[in-house]
């Protein structure tokens, strides 16, 4: 199977999901992530640039990825903090990947996530949901088509927890977990942004080496909790969790749900004309 992950920023899918991009990669299936900014905006150091800090994270990706076991990331790089700036360039990225890899499944953020704050989640989500029904159409950035690709249908998208809707796939990470925490730790420009939780009086620019390894336990520790927490409803000791829709031409396959939805919202005192 081939499965496709996209995300806002370098960091996101190995926080949320990188358990399972691990798990898949060892079961055999083909695993490509895209990081649709270069998370330039990722310090809380004054006097840096937004160029290093492109620079460092594009790097840390690239090592995160190798820690999972998985191909070398994609990155489109538009700015961090302004992605819905350029949705359009995003789409037709995004359509050129899904129709290139022809991947099964979609992994993304969830873009109707109540009090989702930051920006570039809500973009990425929403447009990645949108080419995952709208690449099985020709006319779809039809130059494309043109140029010898294929119109292109995943079977589903799966949402990385948190999301609105309750989880409906558990993935088992016991075996992987180990590998999620080497991939974080991969991206210390961001482990360094939480330095404040576990070591309020360090200085996150000049972290010694027993610091780095009493911030890097406080990761891990952190994630072993919400890894913990998922699971043990499933009777799991550690997992990921994702509410996945099916896809459908232009919509998602949902008319039993929404129908049932409705049915339960309809009023009896509703006027008949």
């Amino acid at each position: 199977m081939n499965i496709l992950v996209i995300y806002a920023h370098p960091d996101d899918a190995e926080f949320l999901a990188g358990g399972s991009m691990a798990k898949w990669i060892e079961e055999g299936h083909q695993v490509y992530a895209i990081s649709a900014t270069d998370g330039s905006m990722g310090t809380r150091i004054p006097g840096r640039t937004r160029a290093q800090i492109a620079e460092r994270r594009k790097g840390e990706l690239t090592k995160a990825m190798e820690a999972i076991g998985g191909h070398e990331p994609i990155g489109f790089w538009f700015p961090d903090g302004s992605l819905s700036d350029h949705c359009e360039e995003l789409k037709k990225e995004l359509a050129f990947w899904v129709r290139k890899s022809k991947p099964e499944r979609i992994v993304t953020l969830d873009p109707w996530l109540r009090y989702e704050i930051n920006p570039d989640h809500i973009t990425v989500g929403r447009i990645a949901s949108e080419v995952a029904t709208f690449a099985c159409f020709p006319l779809y950035f039809p130059e494309q088509i043109e140029r010898g690709l294929e119109p292109h249908q995943p079977r589903e998208v799966w949402y990385m927890l948190p999301t609105e809707r309750a989880p409906n796939r558990i993935v088992d990470i016991g075996s992987t977990f180990e590998k999620k925490i080497q991939s974080i730790l991969c991206h210390q420009s961001q482990v360094e942004m939480l330095a404040d939780w576990f070591l309020p009086d360090a200085d996150p620019r000049n972290l010694s080496a027993e610091e780095q390894e009493r911030l890097a336990s406080g990761v891990r520790g952190v994630l072993r909790t919400m890894a913990s927490e998922i699971g043990q409803r499933y009777e799991i000791d550690l997992a990921e969790a994702f509410h996945a829709v099916r896809c459908g031409p232009g919509h998602f396959d949902m008319v039993a749900e929404i129908t049932t939805q409705m049915r339960e919202r309809m009023s009896s005192e509703a006027e008949i004309f």
